[in-house]
């Protein structure tokens, strides 16, 4: 049985995410989709208007190079992506953009992240029983209500699997590493770059790792045996993190004295 609401950690409400930004993919509608179609892990041609939908890039060797959201409104799509990744993903992706006559620029919006029991479509890209979670772009007059923290924001992403990559996580993993291929990654689109390593790890490879949130004491000194990816968050007097742990490691993971759940 699940602890209610993850010991209580999940707090509905708003805020503003500043380390992320927009870019405003600017090009004739269908050429953009084609475009973004073909390099995105993500199928975009299932994105409504003010939908968004979690995405990444690869290179050729199926390492991830950026994640960010896509992001569909007034018939013209939007790259919201970490300010730090912005470089990379314009570097990788604007030889392509070229041959389309299409091209990026920054967006002025405020990017709002929310988290709700309310079932509201709009800029919502993930949820489980409990809540969903939204992102939209409002103008720069908007005043946020209900604000939280962007511990409390963090918390709430971790504990429904989805990791946001650092600078340093550049070409260091592959979508089933991260647990992408569950959240990112399509396998019923067409190509993109490096498609065909990641579907053969997803078809013909053997995964012995999985990709866990965990719930720890804010004493927990970590192990040898979990694989720590991304920022630990601390909120309260708990920590939680993402990482990666051998499946036959588990049961002993598990006995931990400073851990208190893994999902």
């Amino acid at each position: 049985m699940k602890k209610e609401r993850h010991n209580n950690l999940i707090k509905f409400g708003s805020l503003e995410i500043s380390e992320l930004m927009v870019l405003n993919v600017v090009g004739e509608i269908k050429k953009v989709e084609e475009f973004l179609q073909g390099q995105a892990t993500s199928d975009i041609s299932i994105l409504s208007n003010h939908c968004c939908q979690l995405s990444s890039i690869c290179n050729h060797k199926g390492q991830v190079l950026a994640d960010f959201f896509v992001y569909k409104t007034n018939d013209a799509f939007k790259i919201i992506i970490d300010r730090s990744l912005k470089d990379t993903f314009i570097n990788e992706l604007k030889p392509f953009a070229q041959f389309s006559s299409i091209e990026f620029n920054t967006g002025t919006e405020k990017i709002i992240g929310s988290i709700s029991d309310q079932k509201n479509s709009n800029g919502m890209y993930h949820f489980n029983d409990e809540y969903q979670l939204n992102i939209e772009l409002k103008p720069g007059t908007f005043v946020l209500k209900d604000e939280i923290t962007s511990e409390e924001w963090a918390v709430a992403n971790k504990f429904q699997g989805i990791l946001f990559l650092d600078k340093e996580d550049i070409e260091k993993y592959r979508p089933l590493e991260i647990n992408f291929d569950k959240l990112r990654v399509s396998f019923d689109k067409g190509c993109y770059r490096g498609q065909e390593i990641v579907a053969r790890m997803k078809y013909l490879g053997v995964d012995r790792r999985k990709f866990c949130t965990f719930i720890a004491k804010d004493v927990f000194k970590g192990s040898s045996d979990i694989k720590i990816l991304g920022k630990i968050v601390k909120i309260g007097n708990k920590k939680v993190f993402n990482a990666i742990v051998k499946k036959d490691l588990i049961s002993e993971i598990l006995k931990l004295h400073d851990l208190e759940e893994v999902i």
